[in-house]
């Protein structure tokens, strides 16, 4: 008869082992949600840095300049550019140029954006509702377009399987699998500037093009 009492006991036991497993496991899922990438600057600070203005308006004057040059048509230039630049002029420049254009807004209203990029990736991370959420890409120049191809995502430091193909979804529709950019533009001048090349580096992106 004694044998039965030890059996529930034993179950008891792997039960109760179950629980503080799956409680522990929580905590530490709820903790690492909560905190934000290692390379994620506090927006506010970012965006009140006498530094982040006048990065981003040397940006936007390199861009320009480079772009516009007059060059032998078809001649390839590029142009290498750092994501703590371009986290700059998101910060300090670019709610300037959405008060002259809505459509430059983010489809998130009032979520602070920051970009990482590493030789394999661009990670681009949010900040809303108190968390930091992010979303790894590869970007490759294919014929008639920049594709851009979800990978992995996270909420914090919590890795979520799938997590940007899910944020691709919700922006472009069901069965997005891949955002696909123009590889061509046009400058005011009547010229062409296409993108024939993207490669991506350690804090850096360097962009490949031809003008026509």
């Amino acid at each position: 008869m004694s044998a039965r009492p030890s059996r529930i006991a034993a179950v008891l036991k792997i039960c109760a082992y179950s629980l503080a497993l799956c409680v522990a496991l929580a905590a530490v899922a709820f903790v690492a949600s909560n905190r934000a990438p290692s390379w994620w600057v506090d927006p506010v600070v970012l965006a009140d840095c006498a530094q982040s203005e006048s990065t981003g308006r040397e940006l936007e004057q390199q861009l320009a300049a480079t772009i516009s040059k007059i060059r032998p048509a078809g001649e390839s230039w590029a142009i290498r550019i750092r994501d703590e630049d371009i986290n700059a002029w998101i910060a300090a420049r670019l709610p300037q140029w959405k008060e002259h254009d809505p459509l430059l807004a983010w489809p998130v209203a009032g979520a602070a954006t920051q970009i990482r990029f590493n030789e394999q990736s661009a990670t681009i991370a949010i900040a809303m509702e108190g968390r930091v959420w992010s979303g790894s890409c590869a970007i490759t120049v294919v014929p008639g377009a920049i594709a851009i191809v979800p990978e992995a995502g996270a909420i914090g430091l919590l890795p979520i399987p799938g997590g940007a193909a899910l944020a691709l979804r919700w922006l472009e529709g069901e069965g997005a699998k891949t955002l696909r950019l123009p590889r061509t533009f046009n400058l005011g001048d009547g010229r062409q500037v296409e993108v024939l090349h993207i490669d991506l580096h350690q804090g850096t992106i360097e962009i490949e093009c031809a003008t026509h």
